[in-house]
């Protein structure tokens, strides 16, 4: 913490991975000071944990779009989201099918999903507000901000399909009702239009609260967090994607522009990031199943995994470049 800048600018590593290295080093597997392990329930505390960073990382990614983004950029957004999205999972799943050879393709397609979207938290220091984002012009950030912040909840349709192919392949019409109805329609429609609803409201709560002396300066900054925690917990409650209703809220919340103006000297919502990131990446640090990197019953062994890497990278990028280089034709026509 107290050579962060050194360590982003200069050794150019970020605060994610040095929060991870900090999480083996004091996890089981080294100084052995935290282990989660022995908690129990590990894996339901890990989803929860993981849910609540991500949806008010894409709350965040909402309030901070400039005024009016969505509505004026749609159709540069909804590029990345469709056809990019889904050339990147079809390029994961076919890589994976072909380096693990006990999968089918349908666990490959399963498992790509997983890693389709692009993390918010990962992409900050190209949209954020280091020194290497200044140099990426404002309005890519502008629109990989929106992307980072949507595709994670454009996520579940790919990963809902697979599991759906998965438990009624040999019924299609169950899976097509299944993941149209409940999927495409409740969880990610309707949990957009729920989220922006609760950003409006919200936004008008505390134009009201601010405009008639009712709120003092800490809760007034406070409520930003307040509001996305209410999203990730109503969203769950009602079995939406929690992560476009976080989205979705961020944008209604913001949409006009007020929250920032008010907020534009004030680094609350900075601080409150950078804990839970680094929270969250030590502890994920401390429960890295390693022993799990080496199963040759599985077919995966390190030098596989690391080839896996290099191979997914270098063929995604390639067919996300011919896609973005034909989408922004067509958006220009």
């Amino acid at each position: 913490m107290l050579c962060s800048s050194f360590i982003k600018e200069k050794l150019y590593i970020g605060e994610a991975t040095v929060a991870t290295i900090c999480g083996i080093i004091f996890g089981p597997h080294a100084a052995n000071l935290i282990d989660p392990l022995s908690w129990g329930n590990t894996d339901q505390i890990t989803l929860e944990f993981s849910r609540i960073v991500l949806v008010v990382q894409c709350f965040a990614v909402g309030v901070e779009l400039p005024k009016y983004y969505v509505e004026k950029h749609w159709k540069s957004v909804f590029y990345l989201l469709l056809p990019i999205m889904v050339c990147g999972w079809m390029t994961t799943s076919l890589i994976i099918w072909w380096m693990i050879p006990p999968l089918n393709w349908l666990d490959s397609l399963c498992i790509a999903a997983c890693v389709t979207a692009t993390d918010p938290v990962l992409a900050s220091s190209v949209v954020g507000k280091g020194k290497f984002a200044r140099r990426v012009p404002k309005h890519l950030r502008d629109l990989l901000s929106a992307e980072s912040g949507a595709n994670d909840g454009m996520a579940f349709p790919f990963i809902y399909l697979a599991l759906y192919l998965i438990e009624h392949r040999p019924n299609a019409n169950k899976v097509a009702f299944s993941w149209f109805v409940l999927t495409i329609l409740y969880e990610c429609v309707f949990g957009c239009i729920y989220g922006f609803i609760i950003g409006y409201i919200g936004r008008q709560g505390i134009k009201f609260s601010a405009k008639h002396d009712l709120v003092d300066k800490e809760s007034f900054l406070v409520f930003y967090f307040v509001l996305a925690l209410f999203c990730a917990g109503s969203g769950s409650i009602l079995g939406v994607d929690d992560l476009l209703v976080g989205f979705s809220a961020g944008v209604g919340f913001s949409n006009d522009g007020w929250f920032q103006k008010k907020t534009e000297e004030s680094h609350v919502s900075d601080v409150i990031d950078l804990l839970l990131n680094l929270t969250y990446f030590v502890y994920l640090g401390t429960i890295i199943p390693w022993e799990q990197f080496n199963n040759a019953k599985y077919g995966i062994t390190p030098w596989r995994l690391v080839d896996l890497a290099r191979s997914s990278f270098c063929w995604s990028f390639w067919a996300n470049w011919c896609w973005s280089y034909l989408c922004c034709n067509l958006s220009k026509s």
